[in-house]
């Protein structure tokens, strides 16, 4: 730490509405490590804390803190005299790899929680919120290493996340390997950057979009008046009083690749990727589960949701895709690896209705009863996905740009349609950003997931793990509908579940 804290310099960073439109959510991973040969020197403590203080060097950004000034502009302050250094926690488990090998992963089979923060980034014990935390639990007889690392969204997305981890990893490994200096690597923190790459030429917003960045409302007006860690510390609040149940499940490529075949079948694109395939069958399960649910309310409860959701149609269902907008602006693509905020959500609407029409069941589309249906349903959300994606070209991008920069409290507008739209899921896919290139120098890791339980009705396709193929999904749900996706056919039929 002495290094870093030698080097490090005072700075300001002005942060821009691409990394407080997802503020409101943490970056919380998992991995696990496992001491395959049994070796006394597997990821030693002090190599790790020494590697991180390195890394850090290159990433001063998350030894600042988060400052709103009265205009709502927000500003990450680097203090050489007075750091917000982040929390770095270290404990040990009398539980063996072995054991949480045989358990799948299952975060409840270990005794101590490696998760250290909520959904939403909040103040820390010291009464900073931190933009980095870390949590190393050592396992009995050295026999493996549980890693948690969090960032919040405001100053970074995955690609930066990802970026911190897998360079933590390979100077740790660089160290394990005796080398006696490590080169400097550079990373683009200066918010200036993402505004040059954006093209004059600026696409107005559609309708769905309009809704999500240009509608202002009461709820947002609220939520953009309090604090990051007060905002936080809501949020988390309300997660609490709303129950809310997670799984990871499989889906192998096969399965994919034959329900893009007969997606195909029945729908025009001439293109269907696996993300297309894999958003629509998230879709539909969480959408066809809330309808379910919904049918089944009594008059004061659907009363109530009903109130919940004034912004959108009474059988809508909206699915919030989360883009990156990197591979859209090819002058971003050129400079060095910018790692501020690049993401924002993308909204799909379909009918709740419709979404809960889709069956299947063994080799044969059908419902409950047996009827035979077509793919049509899944083909339909399969063309709202890839119609968002294909749309959403350099000059949509700067129509955004303008949107959420324009009004910096845009972000909580957009957070106040999500607090209050119940038929919803939220959508990320993980798969590019190398969460298992994380060697430290004894191994990558065997498995890599989320929390336990995450934001309401929140999804993330995520890489298979190195012996196995396919994806992992994480659904984050309404407790109360989860019963029922884990009832619905064409989810069941084609997705295993893992814990």
């Amino acid at each position: 730490m002495e290094s870093f804290l030698k080097i490090v310099k005072s700075e300001t960073y002005a942060l821009n509405g691409w990394d407080f439109i997802s503020g409101f959510a943490n970056i919380p991973f998992t991995y696990y490590y496992k001491n395959t040969d049994a070796s006394p020197d597997f990821m030693p403590a002090d190599r790790l804390r020494a590697a991180f203080f390195r890394t850090l060097q290159e990433f001063p950004i998350l030894a600042g803190r988060l400052v709103v000034n009265s205009q709502s502009r927000a500003f990450v302050v680097v203090d050489r005299d007075n750091l917000n250094l982040p929390e770095y926690i270290e404990s040990e488990s009398p539980i063996h790899y072995s054991f949480a090998e045989c358990a799948q992963f299952n975060p409840g089979a270990l005794p101590i929680s490696a998760c250290i923060v909520g959904p939403s980034p909040t103040a820390s014990a010291d009464g900073q919120l931190k933009l980095l935390n870390v949590h190393i639990i050592r396992l009995r007889d050295n026999s493996g290493l549980v890693l948690f690392a969090n960032m919040p969204h405001y100053v970074c997305d995955g690609f930066g996340y990802s970026a911190f981890m897998r360079r933590w990893a390979e100077v740790c490994a660089l160290m394990h390997n005796g080398a006696e200096s490590v080169p400097f690597c550079n990373y683009a923190f200066d918010r200036a950057i993402l505004d040059r790459a954006m093209p004059e030429q600026m696409q107005p917003l559609d309708n769905a979009c309009r809704r999500v960045y240009s509608t202002r409302r009461v709820l947002g007006r609220f939520l953009s008046w309090l604090s990051p860690e007060a905002r936080g510390r809501l949020l988390v609040e309300g997660c609490k009083r709303m129950p809310v149940s997670a799984h990871i499940f499989h889906i192998s490529k096969q399965r994919v690749a034959e329900l893009r075949c007969r997606i195909a079948d029945e729908s025009p694109l001439r293109r269907i990727s696996d993300n297309d395939v894999l958003t629509a069958m998230i879709s539909q399960a969480v959408g066809a589960a809330a309808c379910a649910a919904s049918e089944n309310m009594g008059f004061v409860e659907s009363a109530l949701r009903l109130a919940r959701r004034p912004f959108l149609a009474r059988d809508e269902f909206m699915s919030l895709v989360i883009v990156d907008i990197r591979p859209r602006l090819k002058q971003l693509e050129q400079t060095t690896p910018y790692v501020g905020g690049c993401i924002t959500g993308i909204p799909v609407f379909s009918s709740l209705r419709r979404m809960s029409q889709a069956g299947f069941a063994g080799d044969k589309y059908g419902d409950k009863d047996g009827n035979k249906l077509d793919a049509s349903v899944l083909a339909d959300a399969c063309a709202g996905v890839r119609q968002m994606v294909d749309g959403l070209t350099d000059s949509f991008v700067s129509g955004i740009d303008y949107a959420i920069n324009r009004d910096p409290t845009c972000y909580a507008h957009s957070l106040a349609l999500a607090l209050t739209t119940p038929e919803k899921i939220i959508i990320t896919n993980q798969t590019r950003f190398g969460l298992y290139d994380c060697d430290f120098g004894c191994g990558a890791p065997q498995w890599v997931c989320p929390p336990p339980t995450f934001l309401t009705n929140f999804a993330s396709i995520l890489p298979a793990s190195p012996n196995s193929d396919g994806y992992k999904v994480y659904l984050s749900v309404d407790a109360h509908i989860m019963p029922n996706i884990l009832a619905n056919k064409l989810w069941s039929a084609n997705t295993s579940l893992v814990y």
